[in-house]
């Protein structure tokens, strides 16, 4: 890692924070992509691996990047399998005031740490989020609905607002934890930021932002720290993204009725919310078809994600398929 000569009056002790499950060799890129950032004067940098498997499959990767890395990187087991637990289990291993998360399926482009520290050193926000480049493994099978599934990509201006919650016109962007950078005095310390409750289904990072909103926490946008993200041809295939979808669908309506004043109307409000959506979706089905094959995969998988809102049942495990018993999703 290079050193930049310049100097800033302002210190930054960053933790880079992944949460990996089985993907060595994923893993081992992304923290190449973190060693070919030039640091920044005045910034300290630390990377956390928290493994989410039961066989510490992790433990490798961290141990050759360890003897070529220039900073310090922490491996840190996390039971039991559950994204929420790894994200807390990474938050817990680092006292460092200014945490980030990527995924272990992401590299980060040149010059994300110095786009960071500009952005920490000049706006307010309490969380930034990056821009999210998707690289497809099968790109003939990309239709517009996927490429919006595994991309953030805005044309704003640094230090934009951005919200969980609120107007269409005002949700730029999809929040997740994915390349995202927090504050953590004003955003982290609850004792378990992320709930396990969503652990399986996802949507805790959504669940933690709808939180934060409601607290008066500052959302803020950082074009230059961008990422790219592997999507390998099983997360375009139609059913897995159906069924993640409902569950996306599901998070959405728990999250956001979790952190309302009224959690069981708000609920309901959503379903009621939900089956106006299938009726209109319903009508626009002819006009669909004709569009064509792509048209109709995407129109199916917003079908999807409406029965989710309108749904009864616990939250789909979709990832965590492998562990768990197998259940009807649409």
């Amino acid at each position: 890692m290079n050193t930049d000569t310049a100097t800033d009056t302002m210190v930054i002790d960053l933790s880079i924070i992944l949460c990996t499950y089985r993907r060595e060799e994923l893993l081992g890129k992304a923290l190449a992509s973190i060693r070919a950032q030039t640091l920044p004067a005045g910034v300290t940098l630390t990377v956390v691996v928290a493994d989410n498997s039961d066989d510490g499959s992790a433990a490798g990767a961290v141990a050759a990047a360890n003897d070529a890395s220039p900073f310090e990187v922490r491996y840190v087991e996390a039971h039991p399998a559950n994204i929420s637990v790894a994200r807390n289990a990474g938050i817990r291993a680092t006292a460092s005031p200014v945490i980030a998360f990527i995924d272990d399926d992401e590299e980060l482009a040149p010059g994300w740490l110095a786009a960071v520290a500009a952005g920490l050193r000049e706006h307010p926000h309490d969380v930034f989020f990056g821009g999210v480049d998707p690289s497809f493994e099968t790109p003939d099978r990309v239709t517009p609905a996927i490429h919006t599934l595994f991309s953030r990509q805005i044309e704003a201006p640094c230090g934009q607002d951005v919200v969980a919650l609120g107007k269409r016109s005002e949700r730029v962007i999809t929040v997740a934890t994915c390349n995202s950078i927090f504050r953590r005095a004003t955003t982290l310390s609850d004792e378990e930021p992320f709930n396990p409750r969503f652990g399986h289904a996802g949507g805790e990072d959504l669940d933690l932002f709808c939180r934060l909103q409601a607290r008066g926490r500052r959302f803020g946008w950082l074009p230059a720290a961008r990422v790219s993200e592997f999507v390998p041809a099983s997360r375009c295939d139609p059913g897995y993204l159906r069924r993640r979808l409902f569950a996306g669908g599901q998070v959405y309506a728990e999250a956001v009725a979790g952190n309302s004043a009224s959690p069981v109307a708000v609920r309901w409000w959503l379903r009621a919310k939900a089956l106006v959506q299938l009726g209109l979706l319903a009508l626009r089905y002819p006009l669909v078809r004709r569009k064509g094959p792509a048209a109709e995969a995407d129109f199916r998988y917003r079908w999807a994600g409406v029965l989710g809102k309108l749904s009864l049942g616990r939250l789909y495990p979709v990832y965590r398929e492998a562990d768990a018993p197998k259940r009807a999703a649409p």
